[in-house]
């Protein structure tokens, strides 16, 4: 069904035919509503092989990935990419936490077309981390 098509719109538009939410304010030139958001519902689910730095794929909106277990030492980061074909550089990509050690966090490093990069530091001062971090991520589409 695509976007408002005239008018100086200001709401919430259901697209079904792309399977997302977009949030249109005001009139972006020419008459057309300019979108500011955009909250799909595809969900992907991922499992991270072999190491901490391996990539993974995951093409949804938004989804869950599972990080390997390998050991990540005390005070040390892992960086690994996710290639996602739903994702545009001008894109924010949000993660949060589901588990993990207590002691590590996580956070987007980077975005770029096709994928979005992930740190995630085990902040212990001694001991190392070998627990499997999950963590949700869902893809805010940018209004260029």
């Amino acid at each position: 069904m695509g976007a408002p098509r005239s008018g100086t719109y200001t709401g919430i538009w259901s697209d079904k035919e792309n399977s997302r939410v977009d949030i249109y304010y005001g009139d972006g030139g020419a008459n057309t509503p300019l979108r500011v958001a955009s909250f799909g519902r595809r969900v992907d689910s991922v499992t991270q092989a072999t190491n901490r730095t391996n990539a993974v794929t995951s093409n949804g909106l938004s989804g869950t990935v599972t990080g390997d277990d390998a050991s990540l030492a005390a005070v040390t980061i892992a960086t690994h990419t996710v290639n996602n074909s739903a994702v545009e550089a001008n894109d924010c990509v949000v993660i949060s936490k589901v588990s993990g050690d207590a002691d590590s966090s996580a956070w987007v490093s980077a975005v770029a077309g096709g994928s979005f990069n992930v740190s995630i530091r085990n902040h212990h001062d001694s001991g190392a981390d070998t627990t499997a971090f999950v963590y949700n991520y869902i893809v805010l589409k940018s209004a260029t």
